[in-house]
């Protein structure tokens, strides 16, 4: 399999990248000797993910898929892996005239692949990350239980991305990492006042806490640790470190409460004690892979929508998760109850 080059489009949304960590891992074992260079969108790049060549950062503001496409002509690649599901991410593969273009169907993108695996299930029916694992079909599908959904984290990766980062010395020695934001929309986020009620409660504990997120996110922070000045004393990250940076925070947390975002699915590719909150979205299809992640999810009769604003104007699929619930799952999630 020496001649075999193969180039996986991964997916554009930070949790669905991490979810792709199986079929990454999976495509390394199947083809040991190819080299696999990844596509990523544009910051996605500092995460530490796995392949054997070259990690490529796409800008799609700043390069059409059509011409990216064109551009990897004459690269040799043999295989091209298309993991999102939209169209544009298959014409690219089109475009690029690389020989096996694999992908799902759907979105009227069937005839620029070659094959398009069908799916076997329903989409949303069953984990995100065994969608990808059957695009392996052909060379025989991969059992999700066999390839953990974790970052190859090279030896002192965190303390070197820290020190990267500025933050040495500025974490406590122990905390609860909070992120408060979900980038698909409100309808996937717990109440910024529930956030500040539960790190209230987890000051009284003892326990510090530490917020992360997107600079869209800071004034989120600044509300969050606002009620937890003093002894222990909140700490705003929100857009004060790059992903990577964000990551490394996440590796040194005791324990992590989030919304079902890229933040929960990085949480869980470092294998942290953590609490999933889940809304308009279904934990049968994105919970985080990760034994020791404990969900909240109400199960209301509108839940899961799928939307980014609630439909109904009230999104009580997560205003009723109280602060108190969160606190008691992270405290046994994290040995602490």
């Amino acid at each position: 399999m020496s001649d075999l080059r193969i180039v996986v489009r991964t997916p554009n949304w930070l949790g669905d990248l991490v979810m792709s960590l199986p079929f990454l891992r999976a495509v390394l074992q199947r083809f040991p000797q190819a080299g696999v260079d990844l596509i990523v969108r544009q910051g996605f790049e500092t995460l530490p993910l796995p392949h054997r060549g070259k990690v490529i950062p796409y800008d799609r503001k700043a390069l059409g898929p059509g011409r990216y496409g064109w551009g990897l002509r004459g690269a040799g690649y043999t295989h091209f892996f298309v993991l999102p599901p939209s169209l544009s991410s298959a014409w690219m593969a089109f475009t690029s005239r690389v020989p096996q273009r694999i992908g799902h169907p759907g979105d009227g993108r069937r005839w620029l692949l070659s094959p398009a695996i069908p799916y076997t299930r329903p989409p949303r029916s069953r984990p995100l990350a065994e969608e990808y694992l059957e695009l392996l079909a052909p060379w025989g599908t991969p059992a999700l239980a066999d390839y953990p959904a974790r970052f190859p984290l090279p030896e002192g990766w965190a303390v070197h991305v820290l020190e990267q980062e500025g933050l040495t010395g500025l974490l406590p020695e122990r905390f609860v990492a909070l992120a408060p934001g979900a980038e698909f929309g409100p309808a996937k986020q717990w109440p910024v006042a529930h956030y500040r009620a539960l790190a209230g409660l987890l000051a009284s504990r003892g326990w510090p806490v530490v917020v992360v997120g997107l600079p869209k996110e800071r004034e989120a922070g600044e509300e969050i640790t606002r009620g937890v000045q003093g002894k222990p004393a909140g700490l705003n990250l929100c857009g004060r470190t790059r992903l990577a940076g964000m990551a490394a925070v996440l590796a040194r947390a005791s324990g992590v409460v989030s919304n079902d975002s890229g933040a929960m699915h990085v949480a869980a590719a470092l294998g942290r004690p953590q609490v999933a909150l889940f809304g308009s979205t279904n934990p049968g299809w994105t919970a985080p892979l990760n034994p020791q992640a404990k969900l909240i999810h109400l199960n209301l009769p509108c839940s899961p929508c799928y939307q980014r604003v609630c439909p109904l104007g009230h999104t009580r699929c997560l205003s009723e998760i109280t602060p108190q619930a969160a606190l008691e799952a992270l405290l046994e999630g994290m040995g602490e109850g």
